[in-house]
């Protein structure tokens, strides 16, 4: 918490710049007890505002999140999986107000929507320009929380999952992992695979991507805490006070509400600069010095020694073959050959090249 407010003042400037509208669907909320009790919090301990920012593919329900965990429809979803013309970020900043929640009011939360991470073109490739663009609109500003938005009900983390995972490291630095929470949409999982049920296969699912996030590396473990989904509002079943329900009967927006504020609470907020971003055509630039001076050697010790060798060797070979005809013109008696100098050898060269 002390981490989390010491930068409060450097923070109020650059937050009051969001012009924030009166938050409306909290009242509509079944869960808006949970909800302003998690506000409540982040108020209490120097707060401001949440900023959060949801990052993942096209088709995996960032945008239906935002609109779930607001109780009004903000976020436009898209009717298709990609489409080329979508806003690469789509802030929306609400405020609570005196009549939602007095504890809370003036508390102001900020959903920064962003366009999926597929290029639009093809697909099957990382949207580079996409990330690059994300990151130069939160330049500056301090983001509590990332959502890294996938489904649930999918079977394995393809090459584009994994290629998005370290696009995002590249572009971000990894450090934004530490501030990242695995969102797992279509959580209303009523029939999971054959020989396995709702638990298991939602946590292998969730080791899977932590698996993905994490690679290899034994230094670089992030926490990444998942939270289940569901933000079809038709087949997402509630208890008797409307409250929404998982098939294990857990609440998932007080779970995805209370994550969001102990991850808020416990890091130093994130704050993007260029010089985090990974530009592979600068990592090795000290090596070109060394690469040149490399090729200087080899051509100096290796492959022009070589070459005057074989110069010398023509040489001797062109001297012994005119030692040999002046002696046979000796023998003949005729005079010696005349063997032509540099000079007439390179005209000559030049004539037959020309025919």
């Amino acid at each position: 918490a002390e981490e989390a407010g010491c930068g409060e003042e450097e923070e109020e400037e650059e937050e009051d710049q969001d012009v924030a509208t009166p938050w409306t669907g909290l009242a509509k909320l079944p869960e808006r007890s949970d909800v302003l009790g998690c506000l409540r919090e982040l108020k209490d301990v120097g707060f401001k505002q949440l900023n959060v920012l949801l990052l993942g593919k096209s088709s995996v329900g960032k945008s239906s999140t935002v609109n779930s965990l607001l109780g009004e429809t903000v976020a436009r979803v898209q009717a298709f999986k990609l489409q080329a013309d979508a806003e690469i970020i789509s802030p929306f900043v609400k405020e609570v107000q005196e009549s939602s929640g007095p504890e809370a009011a003036g508390m102001r939360i900020k959903l920064i929507d962003t366009v999926g991470l597929e290029d639009a073109e093809s697909g099957d490739a990382v949207n580079l320009q996409a990330l690059r663009k994300i990151a130069d609109s939160i330049k500056g500003q301090s983001i509590d929380v990332v959502l890294y938005v996938d489904r649930l009900d999918l079977y394995r983390v393809d090459a584009l999952d994994k290629g998005i995972m370290q696009a995002v490291s590249d572009t971000f630095g990894k450090s934004i992992w530490k501030k990242t929470i695995l969102v797992l949409t279509h959580g209303n999982l009523v029939q999971p695979p054959p020989g396995s049920d709702f638990d298991s296969f939602a946590d292998r699912r969730v080791k899977a991507m932590r698996g993905a996030i994490r690679g290899r590396s034994p230094f670089f473990r992030p926490r990444l805490p998942a939270v289940l989904v569901e933000n079809n509002n038709d087949t997402c079943p509630t208890d008797k006070d409307g409250r929404r329900l998982l098939p294990d009967g857990s609440q998932w927006v007080p779970s995805l509400i209370g994550s969001m504020t102990d991850m808020a609470m416990g890091r130093r907020a994130y704050r993007y600069k260029p010089s985090m971003t990974r530009r592979p055509n600068a990592q090795l630039k000290w090596l070109m010095p060394l690469v040149a001076a490399g090729q200087y050697f080899l051509w100096k010790e290796v492959i022009r020694a070589q070459l005057d060798r074989d110069d010398e060797d023509d040489a001797a070979a062109n001297d012994l073959i005119w030692s040999e005809k002046a002696k046979e013109r000796k023998d003949l008696g005729i005079g010696p050959p005349l063997r032509p100098n540099k000079i007439d050898s390179w005209r000559l060269e030049q004539m037959y090249d020309d025919d």
